[in-house]
This record gives C-alpha cells, sequence and structure tokens, in this order.
C-alpha cells in the first residue's frame, strides 16, 4: 500500500504579532464588522510535492449597509522530477528536475444590503500562472423570511479560463475552458438548538476538461504500447444535492453536525458522501473536534482499467485521473482550537485577538485504490 504524509504548517504567528503592533494605531478605522486577515503557510508531501502560500485579505465596511472586500494570495509550488508515465499534472520538459511555478490571485467585491432582509453582492475573481488563467465573476442574492429563521441563498458563477501546457520549447499552448456554476441553499432555523441547511449546485462545464500533462499507455491493434496525452469529452454536467443538520446540545457544550451529499454528471460518475462532526468545549475557549467521512463514487463511462485498441490512441475518449475511477475512502479526523479572545478579555491592548483563533488538526485517509495519508495541519486565523 502506498502511504504518504502530508504536513501543513501556518509559518506566520511572528508575522501576525508584527502586523499587529504596527496597525495598533490605525484600529480605531476599523468598525464593528471589519475584518482583516495575513496568512501565511508551508506545505509538503512525501512525494517532495511543496506549496508555499501567502495571502491577505480586507472586508471593509463603508456604510451601514455597504461593505468591500479585497482578497490577495501568491503561491509558490514546486512539482519533483518525473520518474514515470503517471497521472502527474507536471510538464514533461525538464522532466528530470523539479518544477516550480508561481500563481496570483486577486478577488475583489461588495456587499449591498437593500433592507433589513435582502442582500446582493458581486465579485471579480482572477488568477494567474506560467500555464492557467482563470477569470471570473460572481452573484449572490439573499433573501431572509420569518424573522430571520429562514434564509434563501442563490448564487451565480462564470469561469472564462485558459488551460495552458507548457512543451519542450518552453512554448505555452493555451485551449478555453468555460464553466457556469448555479447554487441555491435554503437555511432553516428548526427550533433554539438545531438547524438544516439544503443546498443544490448545478455546474456546466465545456471546452478543455482533460489535464494536458497527464498520459494514457494504450495497446494499439498492433499489440504495442504506445503513450498519448489524455482526452476528456468537451461538455460535462455537473448536479450535487446537499443536505445538513446542526444539533447544539447545551447541556454538555457540544455540537453534532451530520451531512449527505449526493452526486451526479453527465459523465456517468455517481458519489455518495456522508459526514459526522462532533465539537465539545473542554474549557471556555478551548474546542475539541471528532470528525468522520466516508465516500463513495462510480466511475465514469469512459474509465477503463487498460485502454486496448488503435480507436483510443486516436479520438477515443480515455483518462489517466483517479477521480473519474470508481472507489471509495474513509478520513478520520480530530482538532484543537484555541481561541484566543481569553488573552483578550485579560489585557485591553490584546483586544484585536477578540476573533482569532488557533487550530491544529489531524486527519488520517485511505481509500480503495491502494493509497493512504497521515495530514497534519496546523493554522492560525487573526482578524481585526
Amino acid at each position: 500500500m502506498r502511504k504518504m504524509t502530508f504536513v501543513r504548517t501556518a509559518r506566520c504567528v511572528p508575522v501576525f504579532a508584527l502586523v499587529a503592533l504596527f496597525l495598533r494605531p490605525s484600529m480605531a478605522a476599523f468598525a464593528q464588522g471589519d475584518e482583516m486577515a495575513f496568512t501565511s503557510y508551508y506545505f509538503s508531501d512525501s512525494g517532495l510535492n511543496k506549496v508555499i502560500t501567502t495571502s491577505f485579505n480586507i472586508a471593509k465596511k463603508l456604510l451601514e449597509q455597504t461593505s468591500v472586500l479585497i482578497d490577495i494570495e501568491l503561491d509558490h509550488v514546486t512539482v519533483p522530477p518525473v520518474t514515470a508515465v503517471t497521472g502527474a499534472t507536471r510538464p514533461q520538459r525538464q522532466k528530470n528536475e523539479p518544477f516550480e511555478k508561481s500563481r496570483g490571485q486577486v478577488i475583489v467585491g461588495v456587499e449591498q444590503g437593500l433592507s433589513d432582509t435582502w442582500t446582493v453582492s458581486g465579485n471579480y475573481y482572477r488568477s494567474q500562472e506560467i500555464d492557467y488563467v482563470s477569470s471570473a465573476v460572481v452573484g449572490t442574492i439573499s433573501k431572509d423570511f420569518f424573522n430571520k429563521n429562514t434564509t434563501l441563498t442563490v448564487r451565480g458563477q462564470y469561469n472564462a479560463d485558459r488551460v495552458g501546457k507548457i512543451l519542450e520549447s518552453g512554448e505555452v499552448v493555451n485551449s478555453p475552458k468555460h464553466v457556469f456554476t448555479g447554487a441555491a441553499s435554503l437555511s432553516q432555523v428548526l427550533s433554539k438548538t438545531t438547524v438544516l441547511d439544503l443546498t443544490y449546485d448545478l455546474m456546466v462545464m465545456k471546452g478543455t476538461l482533460s489535464d494536458p500533462y497527464r498520459q494514457v499507455s494504450v495497446i494499439n491493434d498492433a499489440g504495442s504500447t504506445v503513450v498519448v496525452d489524455e482526452y476528456h469529452p468537451s461538455k460535462r454536467w455537473r448536479h450535487a444535492w446537499t443536505g445538513r443538520i446542526s444539533q447544539f446540545i447545551p447541556t454538555i457544550r457540544a455540537s453534532l453536525i451530520g451531512s449527505f451529499r449526493y452526486y451526479t454528471d453527465t459523465w456517468h460518475v455517481h458519489s455518495n458522501t456522508s459526514e459526522l462532526k462532533f465539537n465539545k468545549y473542554i474549557i471556555n475557549d478551548l474546542i475539541f473536534s471528532l470528525d468522520y467521512r466516508y465516500y463513495s463514487q462510480t466511475g465514469a463511462s469512459f474509465y477503463k482499467t487498460r485502454y486496448v485498441g488503435s480507436n483510443y490512441a486516436a479520438d477515443g475518449y480515455r483518462t489517466a485521473d483517479y477521480k473519474l475511477k470508481p472507489f471509495a475512502s474513509n478520513n478520520f479526523g480530530l482538532s484543537l482550537t484555541l481561541m484566543l479572545r481569553a488573552f483578550a478579555h485579560n489585557s485591553p491592548d490584546l483586544e484585536f485577538l477578540e476573533n482569532s483563533s488557533i487550530g491544529i488538526d489531524y486527519y488520517r485517509y485511505f481509500n480503495t485504490l491502494d493509497f493512504s495519508a497521515d495530514i497534519l495541519q496546523a493554522s492560525i486565523k487573526f482578524s481585526i
């Protein structure tokens, strides 16, 4: 069994401290409801993949019912050398050396309250790296009913992407991809301690839907093995229905959250996801959580364990994407979250920690594709 260990650590505590000291004199400019955060983390795994991410976001209330959002994120990714024909998503160019690339992301948005019960928002998203560019517009409208015990939210999004491939010469060849997303969700307060959430998601994808770097081995009519790029259909409709119920248990200061999601698409992939999470206050500002998720899916209609026939080396659909295989997975997790508001209560100088927290998470993941992983994550949320 292949086993990989993932470690994601937040390397931002000293930075947060410096940012906080710098901003303390000007914190009066932030009103209630304003938020600002800075995060930096490092991710690596036993496969020598590495990601370094730094992000900054701010949500500023301009008027009584008007807020603006700015989010900036920078990533640096390192992918190890190619040792065989795999489903790895990296170029073959200089395949005996690590492949490195950077990505920049910017989100700008505005949220406007139309009344005490109506809210609309709009966002523009731009993400760019050497071999992938994505631009998107997002619109959301939300309405409260029955003394705000019921909330209906509708969201629409359009992405115009350019899927690039770096050739051996270093030239980048781009192909278009368009994604239309719609979602409707209903949140209903059932009692003082119980909330029900129902969501429907629709996604329509057109254009280049295969990864330009993944390659597939095909046995042709002559019995020889040839290696070709994977090739997926150019259209895909995806549907998902999710139900979640959250129950607070006052007597033990805990909550229990259960959810179920059913997914289907026009590639004949069907999946079921069941998840159960338990949260418990150990002391006033320390929360312990247990989490379990079970996932199962069928394979895509064109997925095969072996592709035999010259038609698959020509224009036949073929894939090396593990997410299109039939499989099932289990994910167990536990975490500790320390709310830093305890320090804010004891010292007025640390008031900026009122909405901040530190978390440590561990997950054990394994699936029927002979893959397992231990995931350790440490994070800090800093906001004012």
